[in-house]
């Protein structure tokens, strides 16, 4: 586009931006201030550190992570009861009658002689009893699912810990977000203070009839062009730091704001894709908690192929019985108890299907989040490369806006330049600012992300 074209392009923005215009120097003439949203959440800045350790103790998923283990450790204790003894006490009181019953194929000599049958008379009948019973042996059916359980309580560790790094990681990518928007925020705030000065420059050059009046127009127009933009970067901001109280676990009420952390290279950000890959593969916690859950339902196998054999266990019992409470007969027996369901409909072969079908079903699950994980650490490697080359580039682009807007002032100051010329440069210096600001945290989210995608915290 001509210099020509540019100038009556933004002759035109001024035109429209005159309404707004007048009634900003309207109010500066009377000692008013511009809009504007605060500068940043009024919430206590907390460090990259401190908000790791927060949301480690606070998020509801890592509340419920702890729960899972001790869910899964109650269960260890629930697989081992059938191995102690099983003891119970009853005490039972009836009021009964006491007539014969004839039966076929019994003697009933004695029912002959009786009175006939009546609802009377009844009597006291009381029942005082304990019993015992010990399991010898049940082909692996009690072992084979303790062993499981342990093996599950493995797996909600490791999905704990598998837990934490997801936190930490969102913590870690949320407040460099947050970063992010401060800083753009803070690049917006010297744009608007660079327009003003401008403005300010340019309205003395006119008030000595050494610029033409449009030049304050469109520098009047600049500045109310900044100023949307810094509260579109304050309200970016705001949601940022809303965002982060989210990852730590509160509520937006909370209102942290992100300090001045850094985050460090990693040694591992410029190895290869193949040693990243090992280095996942063997340490992320959900491969650990997958290889736990195979084994768990290896045990559940063998402890439903168990019900194909019988089960054998000790039992004793001692009773008071009698119609009077302070004279009871007592009684006692011992014994053992071999038991053996035979058949039954094909339930337990069915099960032992279902048990290996689960299994099939875990070793899936694992490969797919095999696939997943070499995806993750794929894209947030080439994310760290593409960041710290984009930052290079970034950071000499800035060097050279703000040289191009430094000598813009001057050519403006002395003369020789335009307002247009003024105005593209101080876009030039404000976009590069922001690139920069961009390059630089996506750099730390990418190392963030990176971090959660090799297992680490």
């Amino acid at each position: 586009m001509s210099r020509f074209c540019r100038f009556f392009l933004n002759a035109h923005f001024a035109a429209s931006a005159c309404i707004l215009c007048g009634l900003r120097s309207l109010a500066l003439a009377e000692g008013a201030t511009s809009p504007r949203l605060e500068p940043h959440p009024t919430g206590e800045t907390i460090s990259l550190r401190d908000a790791i350790e927060l949301a480690l103790r606070t998020h509801p998923s890592g509340a419920q992570a702890r729960a899972n283990v001790d869910v899964a450790s109650a269960r260890v204790e629930e697989a081992r009861a059938p191995y102690l003894p099983q003891v119970a006490a009853s005490a039972q009181y009836q009021r009964t009658t006491a007539n014969c019953v004839i039966r076929p194929g019994y003697a009933n000599q004695a029912c002959a002689n009786s009175p006939p049958t009546s609802w009377n008379p009844s009597n006291n009948n009381y029942i005082l009893s304990a019993s015992a019973s010990q399991l010898i042996y049940d082909f692996g059916q009690t072992s084979e699912r303790w062993r499981s359980s342990e093996a599950n309580v493995a797996s909600a560790m490791d999905s704990e810990r598998g837990v934490r790094i997801q936190l930490v990681s969102n913590v870690r990518k949320t407040y460099f977000q947050a970063r992010a928007q401060k800083d753009l925020a803070a690049v917006a705030d010297r744009t608007v203070k660079n327009q003003e000065r401008h403005l300010a420059q340019i309205d003395g050059l006119v008030a000595h009839g050494m610029r033409p009046e449009i030049d304050s127009v469109t520098a009047q127009t600049n500045v109310a062009n900044a100023e949307v933009q810094l509260i579109a970067a304050e309200n970016g901001y705001a949601l940022a730091c809303a965002a982060l109280d989210q990852a730590i676990g509160l509520s937006a009420a909370a209102g942290y704001q992100p300090g001045d952390d850094e985050m460090a290279p990693l040694p591992e950000e410029s190895a290869s894709l193949v040693e990243l890959l090992a280095v996942a593969l063997r340490d992320r916690p959900e491969l650990a908690a997958f290889a736990e859950q195979r084994k768990a339902q290896e045990h559940i196998i063998e402890s439903t192929k168990g019900a194909y054999g019988p089960s054998l266990s000790a039992q004793a019992s001692v009773s008071d019985q009698g119609v009077k409470l302070d004279s009871l007969a007592p009684n006692w027996w011992v014994g053992a108890l071999l038991s053996w369901q035979l058949y039954q409909g094909g339930a337990t072969a069915a099960q032992v299907r279902e048990a290996r079908a689960t299994l099939r079903s875990i070793a899936a699950q694992e490969e797919t989040f095999k696939l997943g994980v070499r995806v993750d650490v794929e894209q947030a490697s080439l994310a760290v490369q593409a960041a710290r080359a984009t930052l290079d580039a970034a950071g000499l682009a800035l060097k050279n806006a703000d040289k191009q807007l430094e000598l813009a002032e001057s050519r403006y100051g002395v003369g020789m330049g335009s307002v247009i010329e003024l105005g593209d440069s101080q876009v030039t210096e404000t976009q590069a600012a922001a690139q920069e600001v961009n390059a630089r945290y996506n750099l730390a989210s990418a190392r963030a992300a990176l971090l959660g995608a090799l297992g680490r915290e």
